[in-house]
């Protein structure tokens, strides 16, 4: 089913000469059916890759995201290595999500790096990109080797590789460590503090490279973080325990604070990530049935909503050449359309119904005030900042006096305008399928 699910991912390449809207909607229904069959049962095949909901559902999004950048990215340079370092990215994800190993979780957690950085380097907006590429580099990988040797020492400790494995087999004493183990995740959410490489990358990076970034990279880190922690026995009263989600609402709230005061578009869709993969790690550090369901939910709702909002970005700056703000004010009078899908997706950011976020953070909300009052009252500042920022975003974009020609219309095609819808439908009417 993976092979299948890439083939037609490759096969959509290829075929760049027929109708783009045709292909997109017969290849998403080719995924959602293969997503059904995937995520009918959790199963191990042999000893190398495993098949349950969670991970269907990532390689879903991962193939759904791959194919709307390369739809927003019709005018490149040097097409063929673009869509070389397009699918290699894809590929790469989908084999991370479907490995059962950790090791081999490992190697395809750091191989994706490769490709995304040739992605920025290659295809990125300013000089900066080199620097961005490498705070990328650095960081994930410093962060990694934790994990690496988190995973060593429970397996030289009596624990197999295997995701599925039975953690009260360990001794205590190599789990005492699991807060540093995971910190290549907590870098790959991103969390406060570790967020700094994550606004460079995006600023630097091509259209492609954001939405993939943003709608399914900074998965991997909630993924391996889910997967990780199901095998480890955590005390929620330890100190570690409460300084960590102490450190990740705080930031979270700052990150908020942080977006309102943006002039980049960019930073400020970047810095709203840092924000609500907060939410994410809370709810799989609450070790909770419903904790992790609303980050499961959260992760792919931002997926969606994230890649949506950076391909809108992209669409106005084909106009204005620009991503300031005030140099993209006046979206109403000059494209309608645009200005009624970043009204759709900024509503969707501020967890407004019926979108997958709002059930999301429902459940988180919960996890949360079920934990601590004190984090329950955090989590309502984090959710009025987040709709400050989106209704912000709106309004800086949508009102004003224009500054762009109106001759720049023309620059807007059908394919951007398609992209964003594609985004917008299964964000907000996937919660009528959930079991």
């Amino acid at each position: 089913m993976v092979k299948s699910l890439a083939i037609s991912l490759i096969a959509l390449i290829i075929m760049k000469n027929l109708n783009v809207s045709i292909i997109g909607l017969s290849v998403l229904t080719i995924l959602s059916m293969g997503a059904a069959s995937v995520a009918t049962g959790g199963v191990e095949l042999n000893g190398l890759y495993s098949t349950d909901f969670v991970m269907g559902l990532m390689i879903t999004l991962t193939l759904f995201v791959a194919i709307l950048s390369y739809l927003s990215s019709a005018k490149v340079s040097r097409k063929a290595s673009f869509n070389l370092m397009v699918i290699s990215i894809s590929l790469i994800l989908v084999m991370s999500f479907s490995v059962s190993s950790f090791f081999l979780f490992f190697f395809f957690f750091e191989s994706v790096l490769a490709p995304l950085l040739l992605l920025i380097v290659g295809w990125g907006y300013q000089p900066e990109r080199l620097q961005a590429g490498g705070y990328m580099v650095i960081y994930t990988v410093f962060g990694s080797l934790f994990f690496l040797w988190g995973v060593s020492e429970l397996y030289l400790s009596g624990m197999s590789s295997s995701m599925s494995s039975v953690g009260s087999l360990v001794k205590k004493s190599a789990m005492s460590l699991w807060w540093l183990y995971i910190l290549g995740f907590l870098i790959k959410l991103p969390m406060y503090p570790f967020h700094l490489w994550l606004p460079k990358a995006h600023v630097e990076a091509p259209v492609a490279g954001s939405m993939l970034l943003a709608g399914v990279v900074l998965k991997l880190g909630g993924y391996g973080l889910l997967r990780f922690m199901a095998v480890m026995q955590v005390s929620l009263s330890s100190v570690f325990f409460v300084l960590l989600l102490s450190v990740n609402l705080a930031g979270g709230f700052y990150a908020g604070l942080a977006c309102v005061r943006q002039v980049d578009l960019k930073c400020l869709v970047a810095y709203s990530s840092v924000a609500h993969m907060s939410l994410v790690l809370l709810g799989v550090l609450s070790n909770t049935l419903l904790g992790v369901m609303g980050a499961i939910i959260i992760m792919v709702g931002h997926g969606l909503c994230s890649s949506g909002l950076f391909s809108y970005v992209n669409a106005i700056y084909k106009m204005s050449h620009s991503r300031l703000l005030v140099m993209n004010k006046g979206g109403l009078l000059l494209c309608p359309v645009l200005v009624l899908m970043c009204f759709l997706l900024s509503s969707s950011n501020m967890a407004a119904p019926p979108s997958l976020n709002l059930f999301g953070e429902i459940l988180v909300f919960g996890v949360g005030g079920w934990m601590s009052g004190a984090f329950l009252f955090i989590l309502g500042l984090m959710s009025f900042i987040s709709a400050c920022f989106s209704l912000y975003l709106y309004g800086s974009c949508s009102h004003g006096k224009g500054l762009m020609h109106s001759e720049s219309l023309n620059l807007s095609s059908l394919c951007d305008a398609f992209v964003l819808l594609s985004h917008w439908v299964p964000l907000n009417f996937l919660f009528m399928f959930m079991p």
